[in-house]
């Protein structure tokens, strides 16, 4: 189990044994109680590129439209397979008549890009095994959630409507300066509780012992140097609960270990730039912050690094179809500030009645029912096909 699954929906103690060392950083796939079986007429499994899976799921009474899903992460130390996750998606719309295609991708880790162009191809596979659909959705979760994003601001007249669910919407340059924001003012708050800093990690670092570990055990002794570093608009830190502050906090700094070690990601280039960051807060005193800025730790990113984050991938807001996106109220893992910030992007580009955005009351990432998935696709699809626009 990875870290980021672990940390979405388990307790802290549970978490702090049994966190995996070698997970990475990025979101991983959703996890979601009472899957259903998969449920088809027809599974079509193959291959193509360097090493990606594929499966095709028809049901006997197919209506003619198909669902194109991208998955979200997966460690890099973990094998290409198809992603289980999936079978949510079949086992809630090939009864109902929907077909269903995912691909593993050919590598795992944080690849937008190529997730992108697998997930894209799979139409053409489609079609030249079945037939053409009369309409394609696309969707995804998690970082699929932010490549569901991608093709549908690059591909508008491919795809009917979009689903993304718990997206990480705001990009990856966001959600890894978040990460580098959180563990730079941990390292002020918690002087020498952790190896390395937000820009360095020592080769072999165990992410259970020497990260998970050892912040627990400090925040717990001091809750309220934790609070001060939610109260820091850089670190909009999500939580209801002093379990949930402690486990959000870990959760990110984990995450910027991951990036640490995810060449995917970063290319082996720094990627954290807080040079010129002045950390601000409307409820901290005005010398709280000056210490803060004044004993922060300093990091210059690689502008080629910076690039490859943004090109890897920087959401436009250039929205041209429906959008629904659904994402938990306080996830740990993709923050709120991903939603708003992919709000703000639509809005300047003046394609805000093309967004809905609906949030689950639940902490975790990714956390949501077969029935709430379930209403949302057909929500969507009311939209696209009938103009009944989903209330948010």
């Amino acid at each position: 189990m990875s870290a980021r699954t672990l940390l979405s929906g388990a307790g802290l103690l549970l978490a702090a044994a049994c966190v995996d060392s070698s997970s990475p950083v990025a979101p991983v796939p959703p996890q979601y109680d009472g899957v259903p079986e998969a449920q088809g007429t027809q599974v079509v499994d193959g291959s193509t590129g360097p090493g990606s899976l594929y499966r095709f799921v028809v049901p006997e009474n197919w209506n003619g439209t198909l669902l194109v899903y991208a998955h979200g992460y997966v460690a890099p130390d973990q094998p290409v397979a198809l992603p289980s996750e999936a079978d949510l998606f079949t086992g809630l719309l090939a009864p109902q008549g929907f077909a269903v295609a995912f691909s593993s991708f050919s590598e795992n880790g944080w690849d937008v890009k190529d997730g992108a162009q697998r997930t894209h191809q799979l139409l053409g596979l489609f079609t030249s095994k079945f037939a053409r659909p009369s309409h394609v959705y696309i969707g995804g979760a998690s970082m699929g959630g932010l490549i569901a994003i991608k093709l549908t601001e690059t591909f508008p007249t491919v795809y009917r409507a979009a689903l993304a669910a718990c997206a990480v919407a705001g990009g990856a340059r966001q959600l890894a300066d978040y990460h580098g924001h959180v563990r730079a003012l941990f390292d002020v708050l918690y002087p020498g509780v952790l190896p390395g800093d937000a820009a360095h990690l020592p080769p072999g670092t165990d992410i259970t012992t020497a990260i998970v570990l050892p912040a627990v055990t400090a925040m717990t002794a001091d809750p309220a140097s934790a609070l001060t570093l939610a109260a820091i608009d850089q670190t909009p830190i999500p939580f209801a609960s002093g379990d949930e502050l402690v486990e959000s906090i870990v959760t990110a700094l984990v995450g910027n270990a991951g990036d640490l070690t995810d060449e995917l990601l970063t290319k082996g280039k720094p990627y954290f730039d807080n040079e010129s960051t002045v950390y601000s807060s409307a409820s901290l005193p005005a010398p709280v912050l000056q210490a803060i800025n004044a004993a922060v730790g300093r990091f210059d990113a690689s502008p080629s690094a910076l690039a490859a984050l943004d090109h890897d991938y920087a959401p436009s807001g250039d929205l041209r179809i429906p959008m629904l996106m659904l994402s938990n109220q306080r996830d740990p893992v993709v923050p709120g500030f991903n939603q708003s910030s992919y709000l703000a992007a639509v809005t300047d580009k003046g394609a805000v009645d093309l967004l809905v955005q609906r949030q689950v009351p639940a902490y975790g990432h990714c956390v949501f029912t077969p029935g709430e998935i379930g209403a949302a696709f057909s929500d969507l699809v009311a939209w696209a096909e009938y103009g009944i626009k989903p209330v948010p």
